[in-house]
């Protein structure tokens, strides 16, 4: 009896290793602290959550704090959907999104919409489940079994059966204690607060010119996380029930280092494909570079979700200006026009307007298509929002 328990807690925290491994890289570096804080507050095994007092010089005396508008979650969705989608695709997914719930459920009609569109309800359905595939997956899911078979395919890729056991749960019948501690992990509904929040952003990365190279460092990798000595000393004298009780806690201190180092090594290799490739932008010497999710997903042997998830939400201040990371992936042109061209020049309309009237996405195509630009509104949207500015009611200052 006791092996097979050991052997359920052994995959349980396998599991959870997998399933915190999969949130936590998506964390920006003032989440990230707060959630190392928490961590320590739950498990006496972390001793103390520091950070040296190089990351300050670094990251907080050459530059000045910033108020940026958090998006709420069905606005992530949206700006993801924007970067994704355009014409008739993105009509399609922005009607499907105004049948969602509060929580995120589709409760509207595929074929309504696909008679609205004069397209067939096969093509909405294809919409819809690419809409359940982006962060925060599973809006637009039709019920909590179609949002939890997401989840399970997200979470736990191998466990074929375990969407039928959850079929098998909601029935009332019994299921092995591995599936129920695994199924306690999925949540209710896609969404859970709708409410905008501002904040003071803090960069996860930086970018600086040394004697002429480019040098980059990591909010994280001046995070340390000590363990307490007197547990480690307890976990070496205590027997029985005790000893199982503290080496859990000492298990899940360790998996918690090991989903970090993951998440900072990785971004590490990230960054550094950034400063390779974009060096001639990075040093005011030209333009950015073709670079690829794929590509660089390739090359440092990991998936693309995962470095999608990595670069997600994270900014970095370069002797350029503050950009997302993801501004520095882009493909080769759209429309004849360099994408970071357009990003540059959109930001440049912008930083020079009149904050008490904010251009329009509207205006500032305008603005645009009178400096040779031919671009498009929802293009205009699209990188507006890959470069985490706010819309033009939000920028307006009272």
């Amino acid at each position: 009896m006791l092996r097979t328990e050991v052997q359920v807690r052994l995959k349980l925290n396998l599991n959870l290793l997998l399933k915190n491994k999969v949130e936590v890289l998506l964390y920006p570096a003032q989440e990230l602290e707060q959630i190392l804080k928490e961590e320590k507050e739950s498990n006496p095994f972390i001793e103390e959550v520091s950070v040296s007092q190089r990351a300050y010089q670094i990251f907080e005396e050459r530059r000045q704090p910033e108020v940026r508008h958090e998006p709420s979650e069905i606005e992530k969705v949206i700006r993801n959907i924007r970067a994704e989608l355009d014409g008739i695709d993105l009509e399609i997914a922005l009607e499907l999104l105004s049948s969602t719930d509060e929580k995120g459920y589709f409760r509207g009609s595929v074929e309504k919409i696909a008679e609205t569109f004069s397209v067939a309800p096969e093509y909405v359905e294809d919409v819809r489940e690419f809409i359940m595939g982006i962060d925060p997956v599973g809006v637009c899911s039709r019920d909590f079994v179609e949002f939890a078979s997401v989840q399970i395919k997200d979470l736990y890729p191998d466990e074929k059966g375990l969407l039928e056991d959850l079929k098998k749960l909601l029935k009332g019948q019994k299921v092995s204690q591995d599936s129920l501690l695994k199924l306690r992990h999925l949540r209710i509904s896609p969404l859970v607060s709708g409410e905008n929040v501002y904040r003071v952003a803090r960069v996860d990365a930086v970018i600086e010119l040394d004697d002429g190279e480019l040098v980059g460092y990591l909010y994280e990798d001046f995070i340390e996380i000590k363990p307490s000595r007197a547990y480690l000393e307890m976990v070496r004298r205590a027997k029985g029930s005790a000893r199982e009780y503290l080496k859990e806690l000492q298990e899940r201190y360790e998996n918690f280092k090991k989903i970090l180092n993951i998440r900072r090594d990785n971004l590490r290799r990230i960054l550094d494909e950034i400063i390779r490739a974009q060096e001639p932008f990075l040093k005011g010497e030209g333009n950015l570079r073709t670079l690829m999710v794929k590509d660089v997903a390739g090359r440092l042997g990991i998936s693309e979700s995962t470095v999608s998830r990595l670069i997600n939400s994270k900014y970095v201040k370069t002797p350029q200006g503050t950009y997302p990371f993801r501004f520095f992936f882009v493909r080769e042109t759209v429309g004849g026009v360099s994408q970071e061209q357009l990003m540059k020049k959109i930001r440049e309309i912008i930083d020079s307007e009149d904050r008490k009237k904010p251009l329009s996405d509207d205006e500032i195509a305008s603005v645009l298509k009178g400096e040779g630009f031919r671009v498009a509104r929802r293009t205009v949207a699209k990188y507006r929002e890959i470069l985490g500015i706010p819309s033009s009611r939000e920028r307006r200052l009272s």
